[in-house]
C-alpha cells in the first residue's frame, strides 16, 4: 500500500535584530534607541529587536533587574532592563517562527566582536535536520559594521567614505574654534584598527585645511601617538568626541574624566583648552540610517524580501 505523508510546513516570519555591544549607562540608552527607530521608520512592518554583546554589559544589567523600580525611575524601557544576548535573541524570534533574520551589528569597524559574531552566525547556518522540513532556519545572515568589512560584494572604503561625510559639522566647527578635531574610538587589542587611520586620511582629504585626527582608547594610535601628532599642528585648543554608537563608559571615563588618565586630563597637561562633545554617533539620525541602509543591502545580497508577506514554507514539493 502506497504511504501518502502530508506535506510538513513551517512559517518563516522575517526579523531584523540589532547587535549592540552595548552600554551600563542609562543616558547612553537614547542613541541605542535611535538606531532602531530609524530602521524602523525606513524598514517598516518588520519585526526589529535589539541584543547586547558584550558579556560585562548584560552581566550588568542582569544584576539591575533586581531592583528594576530604581532603573526604569531613571527612564530604562523594558527593553534595555531584560536585554539578551545574540543567542537568546535568536533564539525566541525562532521561537516564533522568525526564520529568516538580519543581525545587523552597530559595531564601528570589523574587530573581536564582529568577528565574534560571525562564528555565532556560521554555527546557526550550519544546522542541518534529518528532514530538511524542520530547519530552524531559513536563512539567518550577518550585515556589515558601519565602517563595512572585506570582500567583493561591498568596497570598504565607500562605506568609510559614506561615515565620513556626515562629519561637515564637526570639522566646520573646530576650525571656526581654531581647534584640533580628535576623535576617540574603541578599538581593540586583537585586531587592527586601520580602520580609523583610512577614516581619518577619508577625513583628510575632504577637508585639508582642518587639524583631524582618530585615536583609540584599545591599541594604537593611542593618546601618546595623538599628542605627537598635535605637537605638529600649531593648534591650543582640541575638541574631543567619541568616535562611537554611545556615550557610554569609555566616553566618560577613558575620554571625559577630569583625571591625568584620560584623554581630556592628558591633553590638559600637556597645554591644551580642551572642549568635549559627549555625544554618540548614534544619536545623529543620519548616522543611525546608515544602518537601515546596510539592512537593505545585505537583504538584497542574500535573496531576502522584506516587503512581502510571511509565508509558509513548503520543503518538500
Amino acid at each position: 500500500m502506497e504511504k501518502h505523508h502530508k506535506k510538513r510546513r513551517q512559517i518563516n516570519k522575517k526579523a531584523i535584530l540589532i547587535a549592540h555591544f552595548g552600554t551600563t549607562y542609562p543616558s547612553a540608552l537614547p542613541s541605542l534607541d535611535n538606531i532602531k527607530q530609524r530602521i524602523m521608520a525606513e524598514i517598516p512592518g518588520v519585526e526589529t529587536r535589539i541584543c547586547f554583546t558584550s558579556n560585562m554589559v548584560r552581566n550588568t544589567w542582569r544584576v539591575r533587574r533586581r531592583k528594576p523600580e530604581k532603573w526604569i525611575a531613571e527612564g530604562v524601557t523594558e527593553e534595555f532592563l531584560n536585554i539578551q544576548g545574540l543567542l537568546g535573541a535568536i533564539g525566541n524570534l525562532q521561537d516564533a517562527n522568525y526564520r529568516t533574520i538580519i543581525v545587523q551589528p552597530t559595531h564601528m569597524y570589523h574587530g573581536e566582536q564582529f568577528e565574534d559574531l560571525k562564528s555565532y552566525i556560521r554555527a546557526m547556518q550550519s544546522i542541518r535536520t534529518v528532514k530538511r522540513a524542520w530547519q530552524p532556519f531559513e536563512k539567518v545572515v550577518l550585515s556589515r559594521p558601519a565602517l563595512g568589512t572585506w570582500g567583493i560584494e561591498h568596497d570598504y572604503s565607500d562605506d568609510i567614505e559614506e561615515v565620513v561625510a556626515l562629519f561637515g559639522e564637526d570639522i566646520e566647527r573646530s576650525k571656526q574654534k581654531d581647534a584640533a578635531m580628535v576623535y576617540v574610538a574603541h578599538g581593540n587589542d586583537f585586531f587592527s584598527s586601520s580602520a580609523f587611520s583610512e577614516t581619518c586620511r577619508a577625513m583628510r582629504e575632504a577637508w585639508p585645511d582642518a587639524s583631524i585626527h582618530i585615536g583609540v582608547v584599545e591599541g594604537r594610535p593611542g593618546i601618546e601617538d595623538i599628542l605627537g601628532d598635535l605637537a605638529s599642528s600649531g593648534r591650543r585648543n582640541v575638541i574631543l568626541r567619541p568616535f562611537m554608537i554611545t556615550a557610554g563608559d569609555h566616553a566618560h571615563n577613558d575620554i571625559a574624566d577630569d583625571g591625568p588618565d584620560s584623554w581630556k586630563g592628558a591633553f590638559e597637561a600637556a597645554g591644551y583648552r580642551v572642549e568635549t562633545r559627549m555625544e554618540g554617533l548614534g544619536a545623529d539620525d543620519r548616522f543611525a540610517s546608515i544602518f537601515a541602509k546596510r539592512i537593505l543591502e545585505t537583504a538584497t545580497d542574500n535573496g531576502i524580501d522584506l516587503v512581502s508577506e510571511p509565508v509558509e514554507n513548503n520543503p518538500h514539493p
